[in-house]
């Protein structure tokens, strides 16, 4: 798949993102962090991006647990908590082992590693959209587990390959989304590697519909299918942000795949499974989670009017 040719308009956004790149190789990082926590409140109360798509995820969620103040406030704390983890994702080519393993503490390895013991092959790594994602990919590799990530090209191709860049700093790699993504997986959990996906976007009519915050949401097959087609665990972990600007990431114990099982039925269980407890840490944490995208966007009666395609089924991650 050819990359897409860049217009002037993503070269000016890359422009913007490559002077935030240069500006966190020599700012102090918790710095660095503080100013995205204030650009991010600043896009919440002044700019309003996408504030009417966040206020309503969050008024479906905990409408009747929470006032509208609280809900306000809520909301500019996950655009704040946005803003920075996309800021010290810039940060990322300057951070060595020692300093990813002072920052980012990962509890229950011990599950990873009985999961890494299925006939020395990989694991489905799931997490979702959740603190910092990028730095917990990162803090794997610096806990020496080799790890790749399925990514999804942005739609300005110029930032998807600084982005993937940083990825590679931070030592991990890459899995484009593509007609060849099946065998890139595959390839990475037979030389036993964490493959890191994040379903938890809207997958449209190609998605599998399972229940989410009590609602039905189309979720993105590609860890499900991956592992029973390998027949590999799959493990997941979130990560959060601590009061003192550190991480710490849970790891969970593993879901297993049950290969003999129809395929449609399996991706299913599997799929709910991995979704409520992504579920039960959005409502603990929910400040972490990324409530500017439109979750819920498709319907299940949507799909049915339209009719289903299996074009596409097995991409993974928005």
């Amino acid at each position: 798949m050819s990359e897409k040719r860049p217009t002037w308009k993503h070269r000016l956004e890359y422009v913007g993102l490559y002077l935030l790149y240069l500006m966190g190789r020599f700012l102090p990082r918790r710095l660095f962090v503080k100013v995205g926590e204030a650009v991010g409140r600043f896009v919440f109360d002044v700019l309003r991006v996408r504030r009417r798509v966040a206020l309503d995820n969050l008024r479906f969620v905990f409408g009747g647990e929470k006032s509208e103040k609280e809900l306000v406030e809520l909301a500019r704390r996950s655009y704040a908590q946005l803003g920075g983890t996309m800021l010290e994702f810039a940060s990322l080519s300057r951070m060595g082992r020692k300093e990813l393993l002072e920052e980012v503490e990962i509890l229950g390895l011990e599950h990873l590693d009985r999961a890494l013991e299925v006939d020395g092959r990989g694991v489905i790594l799931v997490t979702g959209h959740f603190g910092n994602w990028e730095l917990f990919g990162a803090a794997f590799v610096a806990n020496g587990y080799p790890t790749t990530f399925l990514v999804k090209e942005q739609s300005n191709p110029l930032a998807s390959r600084m982005q993937n860049r940083l990825r590679a700093m931070g030592g991990i790699e890459i899995v484009k989304q593509g007609p060849l993504v099946a065998r890139g997986v595959l390839r990475a959990l037979q030389n036993g590697h964490l493959v890191g996906i994040l379903p938890d976007q809207d997958a449209g009519r190609h998605g599998v519909f399972v229940d989410f915050m009590g609602r039905p949401a189309s979720t993105f097959k590609g860890p499900a299918f991956f592992a029973w087609k390998a027949n590999v665990p799959i493990i997941q972990g979130y990560v959060r942000r601590l009061p003192d600007g550190r991480h710490v990431g849970q790891m969970m114990p593993a879901i297993y795949p049950h290969p003999e099982a129809p395929e449609e039925e399996e991706v299913r269980r599997l799929t709910q499974l991995f979704t409520d407890d992504l579920e039960r840490w959005v409502r603990r944490y929910p400040e972490n989670y990324y409530w500017v995208h439109r979750r819920w966007k498709t319907r299940p009666e949507d799909v049915a009017r339209r009719g289903r395609s299996t074009e596409g089924d097995v991409e993974a991650a928005g």
